[in-house]
């Protein structure tokens, strides 16, 4: 960032007049970046005096569009979060930076789903939360870039210089899913001219919690030589769990077969099990580390090779039952549960979860004089593995009526239904660019490349009884009342295998057809395949479905008409055309027998988006930065992913729908030494516009017209309609050598909708309470040392994220089936770091 303000301190020195304001500036931009007061100062003491002026003063330097450009002369809805802010608000993944930026939102369950949800920008997803903890089946609405490479998959946000969150339509440059946007999250380079490191340990309590939270992370960047760099970094995170488990039973092992083990080992019949609590019991533990190796022997010739692993691990979700009165439970009436709340929940199993993401990535550059020719290739892993207990939410449908099918007659008082969702990927992905070198001179500018991805995606849904038929064979009436299963207690299992590949050509062009006027054409055009295979075997309902592979082959072409002006200098008016689109694919459901689906439901359809887009952007010579749009979105086929009434998976279309929309970013001084401000606003507006109505399998084997449908006016389910996003920040020496920088800022969202239409039983469409979280951090720096205090969620409020699928007060099953995804409660930690 140092580049950003060296330009002003010439300046500054060649005119002495300026001297006063440079010390205010200085502080409020030392403030919103982290940068230490004395440093900067020190700094505009010692660069000569020659170029730039006052107008260079907070410049954020962006690549979205695949060259260096200024973030105001940037014509679409682009906002910059910079590293510091990250720490600011104690943002560490996709999941935190959903709920700390404007027109940004995401499911979020903790990391134990990481696989089943993904960002959505301005509304666009119709897909409800995700009621199975399987995988996105649809590809995402939203690119996500680490660098130049696509990834997926859960990592926490370390070393980054920055993180571009584009806003709207994506398609030309980012291709297929970039539906609504992109993320691009932008790593800190190897640098061949110094050597230098950091080191940075933290502790944190959790309100509601007895453990504390560690952080421990690290970053050496080592020249082996005038032309090699390698630059590695790590970090481990400890976070405890606020919420206390009741009713866990104790069992032969933790995995999905694991037999309650009998209290009473002579009466396999009767004997209830060994119960036991647990507090504190959701914690989660990440590793996330990168390294690349840069090589630069030539101002023409770049090449860099990066390699980075991730892994998570815990036990439970962010999820509460204040419903439940207490009392016997339904399950064994001679176990008596406590009463829930705010921070208990209640499970008949431990729900482990894991997940491990790896990319690497070689990128390689040359500049051949009237343009860089660039290449990105990238290979990236994700898989998991999550247990859930669904035994109380079996036994709240339809009134326990599957019951007797699963947990035998007269009912097993050690019942158990648990799931396990195991998915892995692996994506290959070749870009080739050729980038026109940008000069006064130039008429036209211009991006065009290749691109190819081949992917292949595995997911399987598993479902057991552990226990259930061994004490069913005991039973007097057996062999009449034996319950069917396979092999380790296994009752069902879904395995579904995706097959992909992308081949695509795109191109932007650039007009400049006024010293300040510019006009930007882009085109992509999309050849895909796509083949969906997926096994399906009910040991119970004796089924057997193989995998028959359906195929979906697409071919599309998008646009982009980008006219922008300089109308003064640093102010910027533009207006936009972009297209987006998503693949369309294949569901392999089966077409006959007792689960058989419509053959309307075999395939789904691409969706596409037009952007219309018009917004202002500047930059002030006193530091205040501004953005300001509006937008409307037309949404053809909307993809819509869920778990139809038979319990097949699958994805179909609506119609039509619109997002509509406007967004507002501000940033700068606010007139007082030191003090500087932050915020932001989003409002997207998106539903259906049309009616649909597709058949599908009741659940009994009778295809029934119109079962999956959606009517015009329905809100989209997924992001909140406003956002708002404002923070204050204060810069100040306190002795020589010493530098203050405090923060507050806050968020606030109002409610978000979890699907288009009521689902299992509930009467109307279930939405998260509205959010309202502040956040506070106060940082010394001295030298090469910080220190930062820091308190998230400062009053402890408690938000609901996602509410329960269903609801059925006159249900004691359905009360301990109310499980509230939840914000995690106020956290008070403190940070000390190295930098050297």
């Amino acid at each position: 960032m140092r580049n950003r303000f060296t330009n002003l301190s010439r300046k500054d020195q060649a005119d002495p007049g300026r001297s006063g304001k440079l010390s205010v500036t200085a502080a409020v931009l030392c403030a919103l970046y982290g940068l230490p007061l004395a440093a900067e100062a020190q700094q505009a003491t010692q660069v000569p005096q020659d170029t730039a002026g006052a107008n260079e003063l907070g410049e954020i330097t962006v690549t979205a569009n695949r060259r260096e450009q200024t973030l105001e002369s940037v014509p679409y809805s682009l906002s910059v979060v910079s590293a510091e802010q990250l720490a600011q608000a104690n943002v560490t993944d996709l999941a935190s930076l959903s709920a700390n930026v404007p027109g940004l939102s995401m499911y979020d369950f903790g990391a134990r789903f990481a696989g089943a949800v993904a960002p959505i920008i301005r509304g666009i997803n119709a897909t409800a939360e995700p009621t199975r903890g399987f995988r996105t089946f649809e590809q995402n609405p939203v690119g996500t870039y680490i660098g130049n490479s696509p990834i997926d998959g859960y990592f926490q946000l370390d070393d980054l210089r920055q993180i571009e969150v584009l806003r709207g339509p994506q398609g030309t440059l980012y291709g297929a899913g970039a539906l609504g946007g992109a993320l691009r999250l932008l790593p800190n380079a190897p640098d061949p001219s110094a050597f230098a490191g950091s080191f940075e340990a933290g502790g944190d309590r959790l309100a509601h919690s007895s453990g504390t939270g560690y952080t421990v992370k690290g970053m050496v960047n080592l020249p082996l030589a005038d032309t090699i760099a390698v630059r590695a970094s790590a970090k481990y995170d400890y976070q405890p769990g606020f919420i206390d488990a009741f009713g866990l039973l104790k069992r032969s092992n933790n995995g999905l077969s694991g037999i309650p083990v009998l209290a009473d080992p002579t009466d396999i019949v009767n004997s209830p099990a060994i119960y036991s609590n647990r507090e504190d019991w959701n914690f989660q533990k990440t590793f996330t580390g990168r390294a690349a190796v840069l090589w630069k022997p030539s101002d023409a010739l770049s090449v860099q090779l990066a390699f980075m692993n991730s892994n998570v691990h815990g036990d439970g979700g962010p999820q509460v039952n204040p419903d439940f009165a207490g009392g016997p439970s339904p399950i064994d009436p001679r176990v008596t549960l406590p009463s829930g709340g705010h921070y208990r929940d209640f499970s008949q199993i431990d729900q482990p979860f894991s997940r491990y993401t790896n990319l690497t990535s070689l990128d390689t550059s040359y500049n051949v004089g009237f343009a860089t020719m660039s290449s990105t290739t990238s290979y990236y892993t994700t898989s998991g593995s999550v247990t859930e207990d669904n035994t109380y939410d079996l036994a709240g449908i339809d009134s326990s009526a599957y019951l007797p099918y699963y947990a035998g007659t007269p009912r097993n008082p050690r019942f158990v239904y648990d799931y396990q969702f195991a998915d892995k990927a692996h994506t290959f992905t070749e870009e080739l660019r050729l980038v026109s070198n940008t000069s006064p001179d130039n008429l036209f500018d211009y991006v065009v490349g290749l691109f190819y991805e081949k992917q292949e995606r595995v997911g399987a849904w598993t479902i057991a009884i552990p226990g259930s038929s061994e004490r069913a064979a005991a039973l007097p009436c057996a062999p009449a009342c034996d319950i069917l299963v396979g092999p380790n207690d296994v009752n069902f299992q879904q395995i579904d295998t995706q097959r992909f590949q992308d081949k695509s050509v795109f191109g932007e062009l650039t007009y400049h057809f006024l010293t300040h006027g510019q006009i930007t054409f882009g085109v992509r055009h999309f050849s895909q395949q796509f083949t969906d295979a997926q096994s399906y075997v009910d040991y119970t309902f004796p089924t057997f479905i193989a995998a028959t592979p359906h195929r979906s082959p697409a071919s599309k072409t998008v646009g982009k008409v980008d006219p922008s002006y300089e109308y003064a200098k640093d102010h910027f008016v533009y207006a936009l055309w972009s297209q987006g689109f998503r693949r369309g694919g294949a569901n392999s459901v089966p077409l006959s027998g007792p689960f058989q689906e419509s053959p309307l439901l075999s395939t789904y359809k691409p969706d596409k988006t037009d952007n219309y887009e018009a917004g202002l952007k500047g930059r002030f010579s006193n530091g205040v930065s501004y953005t300001a749009d509006v937008f409307y979105i037309k949404w053809d086929s909307p993809q819509i992913s869920s778990s139809l009434p038979s319990g097949n998976l699958a994805v179909y279309n609506a119609n039509t729908a619109v997002s509509k929309g406007v967004e507002f970013e501000s940033s700068g001084p606010l007139g007082l030494p030191g003090l500087a401000y932050s915020v932001g606003f989003a409002y997207a507006d998106a539903k259906l516009t049309s009616d649909f109505s597709l058949p599908a399998d009741n659940g009994r084997g009778v295809i029934v017209p119109g079962l999956l449908s959606g009517k015009s006016g329905e809100q989209m389910p997924g992001s909140p309609k406003t956002s708002v996003s404002a923070a204050l920040l204060y810069d100040t020496p306190i002795a020589t050598g010493y530098d203050l920088a405090l923060s507050l800022n806050g968020v606030y969202r109002t409610a978000v909708k979890m699907q288009l239409a009521p689902t299992l039983g509930s009467a109307t469409v279930q939405q998260s309470s509205s959010y309202e979280i502040l956040n506070a951090s106060a940082t010394v720096n001295h030298k090469p040392w910080h220190l930062t205090g820091y308190v998230t969620n400062l009053l402890d409020k408690q938000e609901v994220l996602v509410p329960p699928s269903q609801i059925s007060p006159g249900n004691n099953f359905d009360k301990l089936a109310d499980d509230y995804v939840i914000n995690p409660p106020r956290t008070v930690g403190i940070r000390v770091g190295y930098t050297f």
